[in-house]
């Protein structure tokens, strides 16, 4: 296949006052932070006040070329529960939300606390202070999938996590 040449332009960046291993560690419930609008873009924002959530398009910009090589991946985040590397499944990374990925684009549903111009603040925020923001979208009930299905091995995992962790983790 052709390779396309496809350029991105950041909408603006992600901050925080949190460290990469704070944001990393907070998972699943995420840290506070400011999606910061350039003002260039600013009147892109116009309706958006009273959305409770806006899913964040990013790009990860700390993956680096090694990483985007990745196509089998473990859900590495578990071991930190007590849950044995050798015991989660290996899978497909378009399976995951892991970073390593060959286009690391992130995608990110976080609450809206408020809005000051072009600076949203929000919370359950999983990007690194810096992390480019390529687009932004309103979470509206057209977005919410009522009929969702799973592998099998979705469900053995989710089984064992519970045997870890207890029904308050997601996958």
């Amino acid at each position: 296949m052709k390779e396309l040449n496809i350029r991105l332009t950041p909408i603006g960046v992600i901050r925080t006052s949190f460290t990469d291993e704070e944001v990393k560690k907070s998972w699943p419930k995420g840290v506070s932070g400011i999606i910061e609008i350039f003002p260039e873009f600013e009147d892109g924002l116009k309706g958006i006040d009273g959305f409770s959530h806006v899913l964040i398009v990013s790009w990860l910009h700390k993956v680096n070329d090694e990483q985007r090589k990745v196509l089998m991946v473990k859900h590495r985040r578990f071991t930190r529960y007590g849950i044995p590397l050798s015991a989660l499944p290996l899978i497909g990374v378009f399976c995951t939300d892991s970073p390593h990925r060959p286009n690391p684009i992130g995608l990110s549903i976080v609450r809206i606390i408020k809005r000051e111009g072009r600076f949203i603040h929000v919370d359950g925020l999983d990007l690194f202070d810096g992390t480019p923001v390529l687009d932004l979208r309103a979470i509206t009930p057209e977005f919410l999938v009522k009929d969702i299905t799973v592998p099998k091995w979705y469900m053995e995992l989710k089984e064992l996590i519970k045997k870890y962790v207890g029904d308050n983790i997601y996958i």
